[in-house]
């Protein structure tokens, strides 16, 4: 059986039969007051529907995919729409499980959504299934893959989505990936920078301050900076910026690293927000547009 091919960055993880991915909470956080929030709301709110693929077979397989796909015919849903069918296509786990490995291309109508997400979620049901027949050979079961492609916050100038994943092929344990982005609604498209990345050494002080308050919290203890030298895996003690671009939400810069990016496995996907306040002169001119204005 061939090992998982993780995305956008490799994994040095030794001695695991198979790797695969998982998911982060979502979450759809609000600023200001209720009333507030419903008026801005009213004003420009970005229809969806909740569109869903689950098949399973008994409590040993699961396929599920979940998506808020848009329902209007603007300019904007449309972005969306190519958004959320590139996202599928990145998810599609035989070309994940492939070093050379290719997403076959939806040639449907996107109008509905439903004929899109069954496409991918069959066929990453059927790859499930001929994985499985293999491995209860093995006396190996409880195979899953579980996606969703959520919208998890709006204001009157962007959508944030979130796309989560779990997976769990066999092996010591699943994996996890959270790509959440900004979706500019002037122009329908991913936010491409939030971080002038020429501002990486000025970060620093930030960015160790937000690894910290996560280790910290999810230890219960309090980690020094000290600390850091022997539990991430970053060269000459400097923490990188997220491949994952980070995004704009209303308190703050919203920070993700993947697991394996900086760390080990046990430290789970490292993520953290920074007040505007503290990255505003890091900020790229359209973000600052964007979270400030």
């Amino acid at each position: 059986m061939k090992r998982f091919r993780y995305i956008r960055f490799t994994l040095a993880a030794a001695g695991m039969a198979l790797l695969a991915l998982g998911g982060c909470t979502s979450r759809a956080a609000k600023s200001g007051s209720a009333a507030e929030q419903d008026s801005v709301l009213q004003q420009t709110a970005f229809a969806t529907d909740s569109i869903a693929f689950c098949e399973q077979k008994d409590s040993m397989l699961k396929c599920s995919v979940v998506v808020d796909y848009p329902s209007g015919d603007d300019s904007l849903s449309v972005g969306v729409r190519r958004y959320v069918a590139g996202e599928l296509v990145r998810m599609y786990l035989p070309a994940m499980q492939e070093e050379n490995g290719e997403a076959p291309v939806y040639k449907g109508s996107m109008a509905g959504g439903k004929a899109l997400v069954d496409f991918y979620g069959n066929m990453n049901n059927v790859y499930l299934k001929a994985q499985y027949a293999e491995l209860k050979e093995l006396g190996i079961a409880g195979l899953s893959y579980d996606l969703s492609i959520r919208k998890t916050y709006e204001t009157d100038r962007y959508l944030t989505y979130e796309t989560s994943c779990y997976v769990f092929l066999g092996g010591a344990h699943g994996s996890a990936v959270c790509y959440p982005v900004n979706i500019v609604k002037a122009t329908g498209k991913v936010l491409a920078a939030t971080v002038d990345t020429l501002k990486q050494k000025a970060l620093q002080p930030i960015l160790r301050r937000g690894v910290k308050e996560y280790i910290s919290k999810a230890e219960n203890r309090k980690i020094k900076d000290s600390d850091l030298q022997n539990m991430l895996f970053v060269e000459h003690g400097i923490i990188p910026l997220p491949a994952t671009v980070p995004v704009l939400t209303p308190e703050g810069l919203r920070f993700v690293y993947q697991q394996y990016e900086i760390g080990p496995y046990a430290l789970g996907m490292v993520e953290f927000t920074v007040p505007y306040t503290d990255v505003k002169s890091c900020l790229t001119k359209e973000a600052a547009e964007l979270a400030l204005e």
